[in-house]
């Protein structure tokens, strides 16, 4: 780097954290790209400087499982809380509101994207029955950067791919190097629990606790685990609540498995007493466990057996909540998080639950080596994306459902009180978060192809 030379934007007077260590410095960014990364008295001159005060700052946070296109949020509300919440990179899942099951699809979805989203996006495929062979890796082809299947229903608008068909869709994608996302539950376990729960009259919270139980999710993350050995195709192991499956990954992994696994926060701080105390508005799927299996994920989190955190954001409206409060199975699975992912994992750091190391790895790092994005993004060094996310490790706030930006405007977490926040973030040199507010714009995202294989 030649001193004298004058770039887009500095930032100085950082704690630039990776998931090796914590080092005082300042990052240069020009056209959107990292140039140079060294202590602060070297940085060149730029148009912007940006004086982090000695704050901590992250690489650009990735969150690899959102749904951003499920009513009532769509593409422009949900970046826009990803953006809020510090997230300058969402993958996001498809969905049935706008489907991603085919190539055609998926190119339209790229297009919506593209239009309105406030942060950098890439795409998730899906698989579903019905679908010629050729169509999952025709979306790989296209950037897709994983493709969804599961193992239980996914509803009655998602033609439900059974064991057999997952097998051959699994050696499809081992062809292309791809990448398998999987919701494992076992269907069987799930539909007998139904119907006896339904035929019982059971209408109760704890319903769905029994509906799900952690039997199902073992034994479905073992068979998927055996399939991914015997076809050979990478797989993630979504939201993970379970330790069980933490070292089934684990014990794969030493034989040669390319698996990984995946956890959120609502497996961070919600139990299973939660769910029997607030009932719809901490249902989600799989669902809360007890307190000491909190306990231990953090435990794991933190000597990194998991590889990922993300939010499974699925922002189902109010309305739609509240059936739950007569009846818990009719209350639809799933709670927002795009705006609450980064102050959670502070309040983790600041009660020594994580290193901010590790927060880099789960939230950075790891998500855009394993989804092919690295190292475009997830870290700062020379030749990357000019993402960055300064955090106030000391800040204090408290969670309410008024300030959100998400278009359901809830949160399972509203009144807890959280101890670090993001307040600037930066997108390709953009200033997308300042002081907390959302001040960039409505198609400042980019999509980002997947690099590799």
């Amino acid at each position: 780097m030649v001193k004298d030379l004058t770039v887009d934007m500095v930032v100085k007077n950082c704690k630039l954290v990776s998931p090796r260590s914590v080092v005082e410095g300042g990052v240069a960014i020009d056209d959107g790209i990292v140039v140079a990364v060294s202590k602060t008295p070297n940085l060149p001159r730029a148009d912007v400087t940006i004086d982090a005060g000695g704050k901590v700052v992250l690489p650009g946070v990735l969150d690899g499982h959102a749904h951003t296109s499920s009513p009532p949020e769509d593409s422009r509300t949900g970046t826009r809380a990803a953006a809020h919440g510090g997230v300058t990179t969402i993958l996001d899942m498809p969905g049935t509101q706008v489907g991603v099951f085919s190539p055609e699809q998926f190119e339209k979805k790229k297009e919506l994207y593209a239009a309105t989203s406030y942060v950098d996006f890439a795409l998730h495929g899906a698989c579903a029955s019905g679908y010629p062979e050729g169509t999952l890796t025709g979306m790989w082809e296209l950037g897709a950067t994983g493709l969804k299947f599961f193992l239980s229903s996914a509803g009655p608008k998602w033609p439900q791919t059974f064991d057999g068909e997952v097998v051959e869709r699994f050696k499809e994608l081992a062809t292309v190097d791809g990448l398998a996302i999987i919701h494992a539950e076992n269907d069987h376990i799930l539909r007998y629990n139904w119907d006896r729960l339904k035929e019982a009259g059971r209408r109760d919270y704890a319903a769905h606790l029994e509906w799900r139980p952690p039997m199902a999710e073992i034994e479905a993350g073992q068979r998927v685990i055996y399939y991914l050995k015997e076809t050979g195709v990478k797989g993630l192991i979504a939201h993970t609540s379970l330790p069980e499956t933490v070292w089934n990954v684990k014990r794969a992994r030493l034989e040669g498995v390319q698996v990984y696994v995946e956890t959120c926060p609502q497996y961070l701080y919600l139990t299973a007493e939660d769910v029997k105390k607030k009932g719809p508005w901490v249902k989600f799927a799989p669902p809360a466990r007890s307190k000491e299996t909190v306990s231990e994920t953090w435990r794991l989190l933190q000597r990194g057996l998991i590889d990922i955190v993300s939010t499974d954001h699925a922002p189902y409206s109010k309305e739609a909540k509240e059936a739950g409060l007569k009846d818990m199975l009719a209350a639809p699975n799933g709670v927002p998080g795009l705006e609450t992912l980064l102050p959670l994992l502070l309040t983790g750091v600041n009660e020594g639950h994580l290193g901010l190391e590790m927060l880099a790895a789960v939230v950075s790092e790891n998500p855009a080596r394993i989804f092919g994005i690295y190292p475009k993004k997830g870290v700062l060094l020379p030749g990357s994306d000019g993402d960055l996310v300064i955090v106030d490790l000391k800040q204090r706030k408290r969670i309410r459902n008024e300030e959100l930006l998400t278009a359901c405007g809830w949160s399972p977490y509203e009144g807890y009180e959280v101890v670090g926040m993001p307040t600037l973030s930066v997108i390709r040199g953009n200033v997308v978060l300042e002081e907390g507010e959302v001040v960039g714009h409505e198609g400042l995202g980019r999509f980002i192809h997947r690099l590799s294989p």
